[in-house]
């Protein structure tokens, strides 16, 4: 694979990582905090990833939401119980 094949790929992957974070982010509320990158450009680099992963979401639920036939909504998993002593 050449350089362009190598690229196309890698993009592809921080894509897909920054989408699942946005994901998780959603359903639990947990990010990522950007004071564990020292350099500034960096950080800001993260902003930007993390923006994409944010928009590529909401465009996948609105897809999801324009076909009812297709995806279902369904209620929030069931909460495990404590174990009792």
């Amino acid at each position: 694979m050449g350089l362009v094949g190598t690229l196309v790929h890698a993009s592809f992957d921080v894509v897909l990582v920054s989408v699942c974070l946005a994901g998780i982010r959603r359903a639990t509320g947990l990010t990522l905090l950007p004071t564990v990158l020292s350099s500034k450009s960096h950080r800001r680099l993260l902003g930007y990833v993390m923006g994409v992963g944010e928009r590529l979401f909401d465009v996948s639920v609105a897809f999801m939401t324009a076909y009812p036939s297709v995806f279902r909504r369904e209620g929030p998993p069931p909460r495990p119980r404590s174990p009792t002593r």
